[in-house]
């Protein structure tokens, strides 16, 4: 049976990182749509996908679950997989 001790949970999550790779790859897109879209630096929308990017290319930190939903409904709502322009498959 698995434990509830932190470092229990740690052990069995390993970094993938062609998965983590391809996940921010999306959000540079992302970024890009949000920029092209509204591009003051002000946005929370913006700021906020921006700052996820850099703490990945900067720490390799990943996105916590919370935060995937939240991209998720950011890429929902800027529409990104019927967009042809980003030229993204």
């Amino acid at each position: 049976m698995k434990g509830k001790r932190l470092k229990d949970v740690l052990d069995d999550n390993v970094f993938d990182k062609p998965f983590w790779d391809k996940m921010f790859k999306k959000m540079r897109l992302l970024l890009i749509k949000i920029e092209n879209t509204n591009p003051s630096i002000d946005d929370q929308e913006l700021r906020w996908v921006s700052d996820r990017c850099e703490y990945y290319e900067a720490e390799e930190r990943i996105l916590t679950k919370e935060e995937m939903q939240i991209a998720n409904l950011y890429w929902k709502k800027y529409n990104i997989d019927r967009d042809k322009g980003l030229g993204y498959k």
